[in-house]
């Protein structure tokens, strides 16, 4: 016996949202716009990728690494700004905020161990463990 898929023609309607989701199954509803493919729904949430890309070029821009107390500045001037515009929540701007006070704390932490470990004096064992001999 041949069996043939039988693809619905629902299936098939170029009206509906492109969207797969995981599992391969598509959206069910139709498309906002043709053009693009997408429903309401998921041209929002495409849309909110690509602003949540914009903020966090915005953010870091060119600041590959925190390892120095003014490039944590320039961050937390970006953020402030971000936060002024509207473009960011207050409650994600006091998260962000709040860990890049402690990783500016750990900074100097690591700057005072490094300080001490540099002038910290060379530590000389007269009394060693002598060998057992039978």
């Amino acid at each position: 016996m041949n069996h043939q898929s039988t693809a619905s023609p629902r299936s098939n309607d170029s009206t509906r949202c492109r969207h797969r989701t995981f599992e391969g199954r598509r959206c069910r509803l139709n498309a906002s716009d043709p053009a693009i493919g997408l429903c309401n729904k998921h041209l929002a949430a495409r849309d909110q990728r690509i602003e949540d890309a914009d903020i966090v070029l915005s953010l870091t821009g060119e600041l590959a690494c925190f390892s120095d107390p003014k490039r944590i500045n320039v961050f937390l001037s970006r953020l402030l700004l971000l936060l002024a515009q509207g473009r960011i929540s207050p409650r994600q701007a006091g998260v962000m905020a709040y860990i890049s006070s402690l990783h500016l704390r750990t900074l100097e932490a690591i700057e005072r161990d490094n300080i001490r470990d540099a002038t910290a004096e060379p530590r000389i064992i007269l009394d060693g463990p002598r060998p057992q001999r039978d």
